[in-house]
């Protein structure tokens, strides 16, 4: 069966570099059917502040669904330098608003591309779903997201942004993890919040920090991604 093929518009550009799929064009990002996308940003400075850990979110495509999964501390935190908190998850539907958002910041997003079957892609929005029963609560909605606070705290190590998105993404059946340990420099943290990471539960994955992620992904050779999306 011909997949349709989906556009989304973005107000930046989105470069491709990836040695398969469509060509993507400027402010457009082309690809024909299912796929679900890593998206790591970046880290960044504001008002001279700098912001240098990074996010990981998980994009899914399928249909007429476009639905973007975004984990973090956006409620109530706690602990050494605020490091845990509330888990909320943002679920967006529009891919735009999300990455805009994230532009805003000044921060460059990456995004990897993986083509999937639509039974695939719809076991990793029934996931989420699933995630979503659980909430505790709905806190806010607009017009383009949702955001439920959920009955599993953030943890700095343990459930963040990034271990969210591979859980998510694992759902797939594509292994994106391969060799965490090779990749686990915690790559954001200063010394002296590496030194308290390792005193810290590992994550289930051997990942926790997004520019960790993006580098296994980049050099993962048994489910290499499809397509790489640049997103500042």
């Amino acid at each position: 069966m011909v997949q349709s093929t989906k556009t989304t518009s973005t107000t930046q550009a989105a470069k491709n570099t990836g040695a398969s799929g469509k060509t993507t064009k400027t402010n457009q990002v082309v690809v024909s059917g299912a796929y679900m996308e890593v998206l790591v940003g970046g880290p960044y400075t504001r008002d001279k502040e700098e912001h240098p850990f990074g996010h990981a979110a998980l994009h899914v495509v399928v249909g007429s669904k476009d639905i973007t999964y975004d984990f973090g501390r956006y409620g109530k935190t706690w602990g050494t330098f605020d490091s845990e908190g509330e888990g909320v998850l943002n679920v967006w539907t529009s891919f735009k608003a999300y990455i805009s958002g994230e532009n805003s910041l000044g921060r460059t997003t990456t995004g990897f591309v993986y083509f999937l079957e639509n039974a695939k892609a719809e076991a990793v929005i029934a996931h989420f779903d699933g995630i979503v029963a659980q909430q505790k609560e709905q806190r806010k909605k607009t017009a383009s997201s949702a955001r439920y606070v959920l009955p599993s705290n953030y943890h700095p190590t343990t459930n963040n942004c990034t271990t969210v998105t591979i859980a998510g993404a694992k759902v797939s059946g594509k292994s994106i993890v391969q060799n965490p340990a090779k990749f686990n420099e915690m790559r954001g943290l200063s010394f002296i919040e590496r030194q308290a990471a390792r005193t810290q539960s590992s994550p289930k994955d051997g990942i926790f920090m997004p520019a960790d992620l993006q580098a296994m992904l980049e050099a993962n050779t048994e489910a290499p991604y499809d397509k790489k999306n640049v997103y500042k």
